[in-house]
């Protein structure tokens, strides 16, 4: 009966929609990128009494902003609330006694050993997709002994590609960001991310050789965070930049392996053609293929 109950409220727990979460937190941090455009500030601490009471903040569309802020606010409120029944289910289950510690743990192990046997079927997959033209799936080669056996220098390139994968999954690739003698790129980064509303823990270098004097050009940045889940979450506001005036010219994109750049080089030159042969036409990349719609 106790296990019963653990279950239930751990099936509860796993309800917990984090989407919900940001996408309060995306709404949020566009509802400060509107203030911010509109007052014409570049900082969050910029937005004072002084801004709000300036002629640019009208009686309109200061009620227009205070309507949003209160269905941000009553968003969070009830976003707090959920959060605050998952707290306290997850105390009174998972740490109510040593019982519950224990099965945690046990949950951990076998979470673990799930993680091992997704490398393992990762390394399989990406083996049977990249070598597919001189070696059968793992599954052939056991029924069939004239097959080609895999080497095991092949096996070890598969797995050294699936850990790069795995490494890439966490960083980000930033262009146009302005390049100084001297700077300090973790601030700055910084800084570019706090206005998506993200404060994430990152590391930072600048890759490509230097520019030549005179050139403004700046060079990429590979931005590494701490988890896979923080990276797409900026994915997911980066177009935003595209708003504010101080990160127009900075573009956020994924760090792709080598084939996912060709693959990336393709589509873009395919839609760089339709939107040349069809301009009455919107042309965008989406999962993997070019689309086109009608212009509205």
């Amino acid at each position: 009966m106790e296990d019963e109950d653990h279950n239930k409220s751990f099936a509860r727990l796993q309800e917990f929609d984090l989407d919900d979460y940001d996408d309060v937190v995306g709404t949020r941090a566009n509802w400060i990128l509107k203030v911010k455009g509109h007052l014409k500030v570049e900082q969050n601490n910029d937005l004072k009494y002084a801004k709000f009471n300036s002629a640019a903040a009208t009686k309109p569309v200061l009620a227009g902003w205070l309507e949003g802020a209160v269905k941000i606010m009553e968003r969070q409120s009830e976003m707090m609330e959920k959060m605050e029944e998952m707290i306290n289910l997850f105390k009174t289950e998972a740490l109510g006694d040593k019982a519950a510690i224990i099965r945690l743990q046990r949950e951990a192990l076998r979470s673990k050993d799930e993680q091992l046997k997704s490398l393992q079927t990762a390394v399989q997959t990406t083996v049977q997709d990249t070598v597919q033209t001189e070696i059968r799936s793992y599954g052939d080669v056991l029924k069939a002994p004239s097959a080609p056996a895999i080497t095991t220098a092949t096996f070890r390139k598969v797995v050294k590609d699936v850990i790069e994968d795995e490494d890439r999954s966490k960083n980000l690739l930033v262009f146009g960001l302005s390049e100084e003698v001297g700077e300090q790129l973790d601030v700055k980064l910084s800084s570019v991310f706090m206005d998506l509303g993200e404060k994430p823990r990152v590391e930072a270098v600048r890759f490509g050789r230097h520019a030549a004097t005179g050139n403004s050009k700046c060079r990429p940045v590979k931005v590494t965070l701490g988890s896979s889940t923080a990276v797409q979450q900026i994915l997911s506001k980066a177009r935003a930049l595209k708003q504010t005036e101080k990160w127009k010219e900075v573009y956020v994109s994924p760090d792709r392996s080598p084939a996912e750049r060709t693959a990336r080089r393709l589509l873009v030159e395919e839609r760089k053609k339709r939107e040349t042969e069809q301009p009455e036409r919107n042309h965008f990349i989406k999962g993997g293929k070019v689309c086109s719609e009608d212009k509205t």
